[in-house]
């Protein structure tokens, strides 16, 4: 009861804010103009600073933005590019090729008054380009592109495009990790295929290998991590019990099982602990790159579809990705990176073991492939 009554409130409160910040975006609409559309060709402009921005809060978004980054840097080697996004967000892009980073809030009362210092700090910079890389679907990201004071104001033709002067046609592919090198071709630059990437230096990989072996000591078997989050509020959760069943069943066929809870998720950890026991380990991942790290130096990785099944495919980690809901073609990863477990009425433990020992089988620790029927 108690459980749910979070759920409810938690929702709620992501209601408000979502329906304060439209009605705030609606009534700037109505207050100012409409940016007069331009023609031009990028690569015949001398660009030498770009704002990338990126206004959504969760862990996937930010990760699923990371292309933009790369293409541009190629098209652009010289130019100074900043970012704009969640505070999770700069931990998670270190060693990727930008130069600065602007924090955005959703709390209040920071959310206040931090949008008038950053639209401030922002404008100073006198920016070439700014380009809105969540697709025209955020209205506050539209609203830092339009008022940050670029020469040129880039984004995909939508619901809050007025504040754009370059307004680029909407492709047809809708899967996000395919979008953005299209973005980047209708801006007239040179695209390619290019998926979502985070970078973790020499020195992280070594510690998330060293925790790793600390926590299960000597022996042979691959390592799974398991996610066991996912958001309530958009049905994305897999019942615990599911989980469970997994970490077993992988742990009595010889692989060593992780079990990863991040904040929204630590009222799952003891539950865990008991029902497991000796059979997979317990790990409660505040830090992001601790996490990402850990992550990195799984054999196999196991979640819902959530920020850290995006994560696990950034880091290059293979993923079995759990989706309940029929969205995978939009957001699902492409299967150079994962293998997607969906069925119509709901996915069973079962399911998701098999996929595992079939994702398993190639590695040289991992014993004779044995399916688990039903």
């Amino acid at each position: 009861m108690r459980e749910r009554k979070t759920r409810v409130k938690i929702s709620l409160l992501y209601g408000l804010e979502g329906r304060s910040r439209a009605a705030a975006m609606r009534e700037l609409v109505w207050l100012m103009g409409e940016s007069a559309e331009e023609k031009v060709d990028l690569r015949q402009r001398n660009v030498k600073r770009i704002l990338l921005v990126r206004a959504m809060f969760r862990m996937g978004d930010s990760i699923l933005s990371t292309p933009a980054i790369l293409l541009l840097r190629k098209n652009v080697p010289a130019a100074r590019i900043d970012f704009v996004g969640s505070p999770i967000t700069k931990e998670l892009f270190q060693n990727l090729p930008i130069d600065g980073y602007y924090k955005i809030f959703r709390k209040f009362p920071t959310v206040c008054w931090s949008y008038l210092v950053l639209l401030k700090q922002i404008r100073s910079k006198r920016y070439d380009l700014a380009v809105d890389v969540s697709g025209s679907s955020s209205a506050l990201g539209s609203f830092l592109v339009g008022f940050s004071g670029a020469r040129y104001r880039a984004g995909l033709r939508g619901e809050w495009n007025r504040w754009f002067n370059l307004r680029c046609r909407r492709p047809a592919e809708k899967n996000k990790y395919k979008s953005l090198p299209k973005l980047i071709a209708a801006m007239g630059l040179r695209t390619e295929h290019s998926l979502p990437m985070l970078a973790l230096s020499a020195q992280e990989k070594l510690a998330g290998r060293r925790r790793i072996g600390g926590l299960f000591g000597a022996g042979d078997g691959p390592v799974v991590g398991i996610f066991v989050g996912g958001r309530k509020t958009r049905a994305k959760r897999w019942p615990k019990r599911h989980f469970a069943a997994v970490a077993a069943e992988l742990h009595s066929q010889g692989a060593k099982s992780m079990i990863f809870v991040g904040r929204e998720e630590r009222e799952l950890v003891e539950y865990f602990r008991a029902v497991l026991s000796f059979r997979a380990v317990v790990v409660f991942a505040p830090s992001p790159r601790r996490f990402a790290a850990m992550v990195a130096s799984c054999d196999l990785f196991v979640a819902c579809d959530s920020g850290p099944m995006h994560l696990a495919c950034a880091l290059r980690t293979r993923t079995v990705a759990i989706f309940l809901r029929r969205n995978f073609d939009r957001w699902g990863p492409v299967s150079s990176l994962a293998r997607i477990v969906y069925r119509e009425g709901g996915v069973s433990s079962h399911l998701v073991i098999d996929a595992c020992c079939s994702e398993l089988t190639n590695l040289s620790s991992w014993p004779e492939r044995k399916i688990v029927n039903g």
